[in-house]
This record gives structure tokens, C-alpha cells and sequence, in this order.
């Protein structure tokens, strides 16, 4: 490093440190222009009440025993919860199904799946399937998973269940988000 390389160094470092003084010294405590806007984000106690709710629905019906994962729209886990005769893979599925919803936006696991089956673009379903994998994001485009949305259209979550029949799953995963007044798009193909 030559002097006057060095000497213009330090002297852009001078204008770095006037330039944050300047700044902080404009912003006054609470000033909201720093941050960004937050949206609706879904609570423990939702999250848990979704997955009682599912899990009730499934022995009022007396359905299988089930798995079923909520996650909030960063497709962190909130609540897992899994009946207690509930073989294992049903529980990956729960979580991959409620994946498939949260990081497509697809309005239903069987949404996402008909998107793809039905045009044709198994390739590019599978292609998403490994890179999901691959990032620990697994999807599952399998019916028995709902996006839930506030009544502003805002992405709060997903709910996947998984250990009935597929039918089954999605029904108890639409009457979990009702339940606590979240917006499926998905209508339940049991009455």
C-alpha cells in the first residue's frame, strides 16, 4: 500500500464515519423509516389451536391416527403435533405437504399437484421436489395441505396433515384453518 493510497484510505474512511454521524444524528428514536412494514405473522397459540383442531377433526371422524404441521409463511415449524398411532413417514409427509403450500404459494397441496400432473410438467414438479429436498425445504404435492391467508389475502401459513386417506388429510387441515378464522381457497371434497 503506497502513502497516498493510504492517505486516501483513511480519508474515505473519515467521510464514512461523518457521513453515520450525520445520519444518526437525524434519526430520532422510533423513526419507523428504517424499518420495513411487517405483515399479520401467526402466533404460537394459533398455531397450536390449528393443530388441536386438526387433530380433533380427525377422531371426531374417526379417521387414522394423523400427523400435522403448521408453519408460519417463512415455512419455519410453529406446532408439530402427531397422534400417537401414526406411523413415522405420514409425520415428513405432514411437513412436506404444508412445505409445498408455503414455498409455491400454491393455494393447496393438491393445487400444486394438479398444476403439474395434469399439464404434464412432472420433470419441473420433480426438479422442485429435489432441489426442496436439497435446501431442507421437502415438498410434498400430495393432497392433505391448505396456504392459509388472512381475510386481506396476506400468506400467514400453511397447515399439512398427513395419515388418513388424502381426502381426509385436507379436510381436517381446511377445518384446522377455520378455526381460528384463516381463509383456505382449498374447498374440503368431504361434505
Amino acid at each position: 500500500l503506497t502513502m497516498s493510497a493510504a492517505c486516501r484510505a483513511i480519508h474515505l474512511l473519515g467521510l464514512l464515519c461523518s457521513m453515520t454521524s450525520e445520519v444518526m444524528a437525524s434519526s430520532t428514536p422510533g423513526d419507523k423509516r428504517w424499518l420495513v412494514p411487517g405483515r399479520p405473522m401467526l402466533t404460537l397459540e394459533a398455531a397450536d389451536e390449528m393443530a388441536s383442531a386438526a387433530v380433533a377433526e380427525a377422531r371426531r371422524r374417526g379417521f387414522n391416527d394423523v400427523a400435522v404441521y403448521v408453519l408460519d409463511a417463512t415455512g419455519r415449524t410453529v406446532v408439530s403435533k402427531t397422534m400417537l398411532g401414526c406411523p413415522a413417514l405420514p409425520q415428513k409427509l405432514a411437513h412436506a405437504k404444508a412445505m409445498a403450500c408455503v414455498s409455491t404459494h400454491a393455494s393447496s397441496s393438491r393445487a400444486l399437484r394438479d398444476k403439474y400432473v395434469d399439464s404434464n410438467r412432472v420433470p419441473q414438479l420433480t426438479a422442485m421436489t429435489i432441489v426442496g429436498t436439497d435446501c431442507q425445504m421437502p415438498i410434498a404435492a400430495v393432497p392433505g395441505a391448505v396456504l392459509c391467508r388472512d381475510e386481506a389475502d396476506n400468506v400467514i401459513g400453511a397447515i399439512g396433515v398427513s395419515g388418513a386417506s388424502a381426502d381426509e388429510d385436507e379436510h381436517c387441515a381446511i377445518t384446522a384453518a377455520r378455526a381460528i378464522g384463516l381463509v383456505p381457497t382449498q374447498k374440503s371434497a368431504l361434505a
